[in-house]
């Protein structure tokens, strides 16, 4: 008579984790911004959905979108980005990386 075989637990698949494509905006608090590049003009645009807040960056191959929301984070805690009236144009302000 053979022996019971030894059932395997099987090795649990853990979800990767990813770079998030929708962000929080710093002035209105929606998850609704945006990095947008632009690959012709070797430029990114970072803009909010809902309130229309938005910066222009240099577009840089070692930098990911994570980069750039980053970048304009600071940029508006600083004041480099004016803070945008509700209904106004999306990425009418425009700050460079300098």
């Amino acid at each position: 008579m053979g022996k019971r075989r030894k059932s395997r637990k099987r090795a649990l698949l853990r979800p990767r984790k990813r770079i998030p494509k929708i962000f929080t905006c710093p002035n209105c608090g929606n998850t609704s911004v945006i990095v947008k590049p632009d690959r012709k003009g070797g430029m990114v645009r970072v803009v909010c959905g809902e309130c229309g807040i938005g910066a222009t960056y240099e577009e840089n191959r070692s930098k990911q979108t994570v980069d750039y929301y980053n970048a304009f984070v600071d940029d508006y805690y600083s004041g480099r980005v004016p803070m945008g009236a509700k209904g106004a144009s999306p990425g009418t302000e425009e700050v460079e990386e300098g």
